[in-house]
Formats: C-alpha cells, structure tokens, sequence
C-alpha cells in the first residue's frame, strides 16, 4: 500500500496548499449542515476549509477540505490508485463503499469506511478529485469523519452541496 503522500515524493512531485483566495484558485463549497460552522482558517494552516459540530464528549462530527497544485503535473488516474491507501491504514479500518467514478467530469475516487480511535467508532468518508484548469493541475480532497452513531444529516448535506469549478 502505497499513500498519495508516499507516491508524490516517490516521484518527486510537490504538493503545495492552495489558499481559497489565490488567483486562479480553484472554487471549492460544501454545503453546510445545519449546526456546523466553518473554524478560522488560522487554527488549521494550509487547509482550503474546516467546519465542526460543537464537540460532544470530546469529539466533534468534522469536514476538512484541502487543495493543492502540483509540480510537475501529474498522471492524474496513476495518482487515484492511492486514493484508498490512507484510510486502510487507519486503525481497524473497515471499507463499506469504494468508488473511481469521476466527480463532474474531472478524475475521482472515493472511499468510505469505519475506524477505531480509542473508544469511538467513527465512520470517514475521503473524497479525491484531480481538476486541470488553465491554471494548473490542483488536488481537491474533501474527508469527513463523523460518529458512526450520527444520524448522518451532516455528510449528507456536506456531500449534496459539493461542487467545484475551476
């Protein structure tokens, strides 16, 4: 098993975070589940954004999307054979769903597991999007980890609202 992050400095590819506000950035939403608010981006350094629930017993219900440009551009499909790696390497890892399906029309995979971190469960779903734009190559990633005992209101309205446009 080999991780996006192994595969990049194998190849000696840099992955450089992207800010919201960069010219040329790609536009990345999410659709905000009632409840949930967006943390400042100070508190998370080189994340695109991060929203939460308010913690409960320790633990707050979260969505973190990252961006990144590449250089040199990559083989968008030879880089999505990773995409699963990450999360099978997550302690007790479970998989429920896998799928390579492009995300409006832009080169995807998509994983969605349970995991274990101490007394929890939780259930994670990882989401990786390759966009090419006159601007570049960019990696979108879109993960959200829940308790897996939540209703599930949240990622679905997370993932309902996703769109992306270059």
């Amino acid at each position: 098993m080999t991780t996006i992050a192994e595969y990049l400095a194998a190849a000696q590819i840099e992955a450089a975070p992207v800010d919201p506000a960069a010219p040329g950035a790609p536009k990345v939403a999410v659709g905000i589940p009632e409840g949930w608010q967006q943390v400042p981006p100070s508190m998370f350094p080189g994340s695109y954004g991060v929203w939460t629930q308010t913690p409960v017993n320790g633990w707050a219900d979260n969505a973190v999307v990252l961006v990144a440009t590449f250089t040199p551009p990559v083989d968008a499909r030879e880089l999505l054979t990773h995409a699963f790696d990450d999360a099978r390497r997550l302690p007790g890892w479970e998989d429920l769903e896998t799928d390579t399906t492009d995300f409006e029309g832009w080169p995807s995979a998509g994983i969605t597991g349970t995991y274990n971190v101490e007394q929890l469960t939780l259930w994670a779903y990882n989401r990786y999007i390759i966009i090419e734009s006159e601007n570049g190559q960019y990696l979108v990633q879109l993960t959200i980890t829940t308790r897996s005992d939540s209703d599930g209101a949240g990622p679905t309205t997370l993932l309902q609202g996703l769109s992306i446009s270059a």
